[in-house]
Formats: structure tokens, C-alpha cells, sequence
């Protein structure tokens, strides 16, 4: 409440040190006889400071009250929360739609979530085995659960698995669960049992709180509403306001079962998931540690984006495959003799293999993971602005393996004996290397060591990525042509008339212009490849300075677009037509905040 009373009187002095204190309805009058006023006291009617701080604290609740963010990682610092806090609040200032994308792609994983476990459930009783979570699962449950709210903490991960990011080694080690890694424990049928009061007492804020925020907001809107009805003037700071409303209406209703800033996930401690939660590990992104050093050393968009920490690992799994013992002459063979990838079903495999104690997993060969790399294809459905650089780390003598890693290889296979599920559409290739069957697994990023609050492929999702892309540029181009709805509005100056003008038609055309490049992309593979090439720095010096160069022209003017609407909202005030000042009268009927 300080930091809150402190913003408002900041700005109230920036008001009045701008406009004459005694002046009331004082105007000059452009040339259709409009009268244009400065500063307006409150006795006679609302003011310049009423308008300034409803405004304002407005679109504080719509941007401060409705931001939901996920548990916060295991070490992070206050310096760091306030850091986090203070990004996504100039996000919802700036850019409030895609606030609202990432609530959107959050809901619809949770929704999806919620589907899988109740036909986890369902499959569970048609198979007479009852499910070991007896509590109801709401989605309360599956939005903590997509959000980092459980997490493994196991003695016996110490000695399988070592974190170099994790300072403090004397503590059993964390892996956080993501929406998929969720998923996956639910079809073994290891949910845990919590209650929903359990999972809400969490929540910094309950159902009233967030409706008090909405009438708040309903009120703004109203407002508005009316002003338009009596044919008075908005001004620039009430149509961005609105803006704000209309994406914090959209945050509440896809948050709404949301918990508002949980501080600590539920621990999952039970000894029993250690080879569950080995096997999640090796087939996460934090199973394939890169050297930042290393990054740094290869190509320019890749060293960029390793300063930003924006580049995806190569999993565990896509560089071991699993080793049966070599069958005798005439005996069946426990795997196809082909390289074909089984994308179907495992009927041509001998699930055997897994229960014979001389199998085990081993490093893949150069040459099967030189076919692997060939085979790889980006995560089908994702749209081409979610895709970063992956990172391929070279990979050492095959035959030299540490203790920690066969530890956690023996507690791989053991889940799959464990938990025959598991075998599902997780075989991506069989094939034979030196006569020796290979059998390659795919990789999924089950746990992580937090969950982002921007969208990645940690997330659930049933629809295309181009459907994403659409989804989020379509938003930016609404953004857009609401403040261009302010078109005829007036503004101090002409420049500022014309600068609002221009910006709010920027903003919309870049989200039209991600919306044909998405659908060109998704139609043109050689458009798609040739942007896997320049994120990998693999393009000729020039291609990656000219493409690079455009693409931060075009996202800097972007911003300096949204800066200026935000701006030129607030110091628009400066001089607004009296009328912009006269309330409607039916509106004095309702109480309000």
C-alpha cells in the first residue's frame, strides 16, 4: 500500500506542476469550437487528478492484481523475485496480450490435463485397478500442477544424478514436475493424494478478492460505455485503460482457478517413484547440462541467445539407446532388423528385453547418433517463434561411464519394468548397429528444475502450433486497433496526433503480418527450414546480419511503439476538450469504487 500511495503521489505532483492549480474550465478553442482546458479541480465535476487516478489505479489491479505467476525456483533470490515481478508488470503495462496468450496456453494445458486424469481414472476402474489418488482431482489440481506445483525430493537421486546449478548439495535434490510430466505420473496411476483446500490455502488471494478487482474494472468500463452513449469525449488515458480492462478480463477468466503466487510446491518424497522419477529426468532438457563456456564458443545467434539463456539441450535419451543381448542363430530377434521409426504401437518388439537382466543401456554409438540428429525434427505443432537453437554437446568415450550415470540408467530400465505404461509411443527407432540391436527412446520434458511462466513445450497441447501463432498475433492485432479506435481524438499537438496514429496502426499490422508469416511458414517448408538455419546460425555471414538486422528493427520500432501509446496516454491530459471532463448523469445512480 506505501509503494501504491507513493506512485499516486508522484504522479499528482507531475499533474500539478504541469498545469495552473486555479484554473478551472480555462480554454482556449481550436478551430471547430471546441473549448480546450489544462487542469480541472474535482468540486465541480471530475477532475484532472479523479481522471488520473482512477485511471491509473485501474490498470494497477488489471496488471498488478491479475498477474498469476507460476512457484518461483527453488533458490531465488528477493532481488531476483522483484526482478521477475517488475518484467512482467512492464509485460502487462506494455504488452497485456501476451499476458493473456500465457494464460490462455496455461488454461488450455490444464484443461487438457484435467481430460487425461479423469480418463486415467476412468481407465483405471474399467480395468478393476482402483487409482491410488482417492481425493477428487479439480482443476485446481491440474493449474497448480501445470505451474511447478509438485515436485520430487528423493534421498536416492543423489547418487543418480547431479545438479551443477543446485549450490547447496547436502539436500536431496529437486525436480519440479511439469503439465507433462504430470500426465505421465497419472497414467502410471501415481497421483498424489491432496486435498483441494490443501492446494488453495496456497493462493495469496481467494474468489472475493479477484471478483472485487472485476468490478473495479466492470466499473471503468461502464464508464466508457456511457461516455460513448452521451456522445462525450474518451480520452487517450481511458482508451488504453479500456484496452488493459478488456486483457484482465480475459487473465481472470482463464486464471481464475489459478493460485495467485504460491510461494513453495507439494513434495513428492515416497522412495517408490525413484525409478519414475529417474526416468523423467533423463528424458528432460536439464538431463543434457551445457557448459555455458561451451555455448559462448559456436556461432553468433547462438552465443546472443546463450547470454539470454534462450537455448533448448539435447536429452539424455536422445543420446543412449538400450542394448539387448544379442540373440542366437534362428532365434527370433528381439527387435526389427529396420531403421524405420515406430511411430505406432510397440507389436514388433519383445517387450522381454526389458525384464533380461544383460540389457542395459549404453551411450549410442557415433553412428546411430549421427542418424538420430538426422532424424530429429522439431516438436510437431510448434510454431516457428517458440523454437530456440538447440545445443549438441559432444559426447565422450562410450565405453567410460561414471557411477552416477549407471545408477541412473538401472533406475530407467526399473521404471519400465515398474510400469509397463511407459512403453506407450515412447520408441522412436529400432535398428541394428554391428549386429546389435538398438532401441532408441523419444524425449519429453517431464520435470525441469522450475517451470516458466512463459509458454514452452513443458505445456500440454491439442492444437497446432500455427493455431498458437495465430492465437497470440491475433490478440496484438486487437491490441492495435483498439487504441486506433482513437483515431479522432484530440491530441496537444499534431505530431502527437499522427505519432498515436501511426503506432497503434504498427502495433496491429505487426500482429497481421505474424499471422500470414505463421500460415506461410506452416505451408512453405523451405521457409521453415531456412528459419531453423538462421536460429542455428548455420547462414552465410550476410544472411544472418541482414535477417538479424530486421528482425531487431522490426521488434524495436515494435516497442517504441507500445512505449509511445503508454506515454502519450498519461501526458495527453496536458489539454483535452472541457467536455472530457462532464460525467454522465445516470452514471452518479450507481456506487462504485
Amino acid at each position: 500500500m506505501q509503494a501504491r500511495f507513493t506512485l499516486f503521489s508522484c504522479l499528482f505532483i507531475l499533474c500539478r506542476a504541469d498545469f495552473d492549480l486555479n484554473t478551472n474550465l480555462t480554454a482556449d478553442s481550436i478551430p471547430n469550437g471546441t473549448q480546450l482546458v489544462g487542469y480541472v479541480q474535482d468540486p465541480n465535476g471530475r477532475g484532472t487528478a479523479t481522471l488520473v487516478l482512477s485511471s491509473l489505479l485501474t490498470l494497477i489491479l488489471c496488471v498488478w492484481s491479475a498477474l498469476h505467476l507460476n512457484v518461483p525456483r527453488r533458490d531465488q533470490t528477493r532481488l531476483q523475485e522483484f526482478c521477475l515481478n517488475v518484467r512482467w508488470i512492464f509485460t502487462g503495462i506494455y504488452a497485456p496480450e501476451l499476458v493473456v496468450f500465457t494464460a490462455w496456453r496455461q488454461w488450455c494445458s490444464a484443461r487438457l490435463l484435467q481430460q487425461l486424469i479423469e480418463q486415467s481414472f476412468r481407465d483405471s476402474e474399467s480395468t478393476s485397478q482402483p487409482a491410488k489418488c482417492p481425493t477428487q482431482w479439480t482443476m485446481a489440481h491440474s493449474f497448480f500442477a501445470c505451474t511447478g506445483g509438485f515436485a520430487f525430493e528423493l534421498a536416492s537421486l543423489d547418487s543418480v544424478m547431479f545438479n551443477p546449478a543446485d549450490p547447496v548439495i547436502d539436500r536431496p535434490q529437486r525436480l519440479t514436475l511439469t503439465a507433462r510430466g504430470m500426465a505421465v505420473l497419472a497414467k502410471c496411476g501415481q497421483l498424489p493424494s491432496i486435498r483441494k483446500e490443501e492446494i488453495e490455502d496456497k493462493s495469496k488471494a481467494n474468489d472475493l478478492a479477484k471478483a472485487t478487482v472485476i468490478i473495479q474494472a466492470t466499473w471503468m468500463l461502464i464508464q466508457v460505455i456511457g461516455r460513448l452513449a452521451s456522445r462525450l469525449p474518451v480520452t487517450p488515458l481511458e482508451i488504453n485503460v479500456v484496452a488493459h480492462v478488456l486483457c484482465a478480463f480475459l487473465m481472470y477468466l482463464f486464471w481464475w482457478n489459478k493460485l495467485l503466487l504460491p510461494n513453495e510446491p507439494i513434495i513428492l518424497d515416497a522412495e517408490e517413484l525413484a525409478p519414475l522419477a529417474a526416468f523423467m529426468y533423463s528424458s528432460s532438457e536439464m538431463s543434457g547440462y551445457v557448459n555455458p563456456e561451451q555455448v559462448k564458443s559456436q556461432t553468433i545467434i547462438k552465443t546472443l541467445l546463450a547470454h539470454l539463456n534462450l537455448y533448448s539441450k539435447t536429452p539424455e535419451f536422445e543420446t543412449i539407446c538400450l542394448r539387448p543381448k544379442v540373440t542366437e542363430a534362428g532365434d527370433k530377434p528381439s527387435v526389427l532388423s529396420t531403421s524405420t521409426p515406430i511411430t505406432r504401437g510397440i507389436p514388433e518388439i519383445d517387450l522381454g528385453i526389458f525384464q533380461d537382466p544383460t540389457s542395459h543401456f549404453h551411450r549410442a554409438p557415433q553412428t546411430c547418433f549421427s542418424e538420430l540428429q538426422a532424424r530429429r525434427e522439431k516438436e510437431q505443432g510448434t510454431a516457428f517463434f517458440e523454437r530456440r537453437p538447440r545445443i549438441v554437446v559432444e559426447q565422450g568415450d562410450s565405453d567410460h561411464l561414471s557411477i552416477i550415470d549407471m545408477n541412473r540408467w538401472s533406475l530407467v530400465k526399473k521404471a519400465f519394468q515398474s510400469f509397463p505404461v511407459l512403453y506407450e509411443d515412447r520408441i522412436s527407432m529400432s535398428h541394428h548397429v554391428d549386429g546389435t540391436p538398438c532401441i532408441h527412446f523419444k524425449a519429453e520434458q517431464l520435470v525441469a528444475d522450475y517451470v516458466q511462466n512463459w509458454p514452452s513445450n513443458d505445456l500440454l497441447r491439442n492444437v497446432d502450433g500455427l493455431v498458437v501463432g495465430m492465437v497470440l498475433w491475433l490478440a496484438n492485432l486487437c491490441y492495435g486497433g483498439i487504441h486506433a479506435a482513437g483515431w479522432n481524438e484530440h491530441f496537444p499537438t499534431t505530431v502527437e496526433t499522427w505519432f498515436w496514429r501511426a503506432s497503434a496502426l504498427y502495433i496491429g499490422f505487426c500482429g497481421g503480418l505474424w499471422v500470414v508469416l505463421n500460415f506461410a511458414v506452416a505451408r512453405i517448408p523451405a521457409l521453415n527450414e531456412f528459419w531453423d538455419h538462421w536460429m542455428d546460425g548455420e547462414k552465410t555471414w550476410w544472411q544472418n546480419l541482414g535477417l538479424g538486422a530486421l528482425v531487431f528493427l522490426c521488434g524495436f520500432s515494435l516497442i517504441l511503439a507500445r512505449m509511445f501509446i503508454v506515454v502519450e496516454a498519461v501526458i495527453s491530459i496536458r489539454e483535452l476538450p472541457a467536455l472530457a471532463y462532464q460525467t454522465p448523469e445516470w452514471t452518479d445512480l450507481f456506487p462504485h469504487f
